[in-house]
């Protein structure tokens, strides 16, 4: 036990401390990156939801749950508009 906590120590005695600047530089694109992937997953659910909803319009009678759409189990459409 006492040879791993040697290790830990010389391990993070051996790395370089982070300025406050380098804190605030990782909170910052940490912050960003959760924004770009928070919007994209949104994005996709907002398109995802919009072809569903106007095949509900279309094919009232379907079975197809909001679930099987998102999946890709999509049924052929028989009315589309052009």
């Amino acid at each position: 036990m006492a040879t791993v906590l040697a290790f830990i120590r010389r391990w993070r005695a051996s790395r370089p401390k982070r300025s406050i600047a380098d804190w605030i530089a990782l909170a910052i694109a940490r912050g960003l990156s959760f924004a770009v992937v928070g919007g994209l997953v949104y994005v996709t659910y907002i398109v995802e939801m919009t072809g569903f909803d106007d095949f509900r319009k279309c094919n009232k009678s379907s079975t197809v749950t909001r679930f099987e759409w998102a999946l890709g189990f999509q049924p052929a459409y028989d009315c589309q508009r052009f």
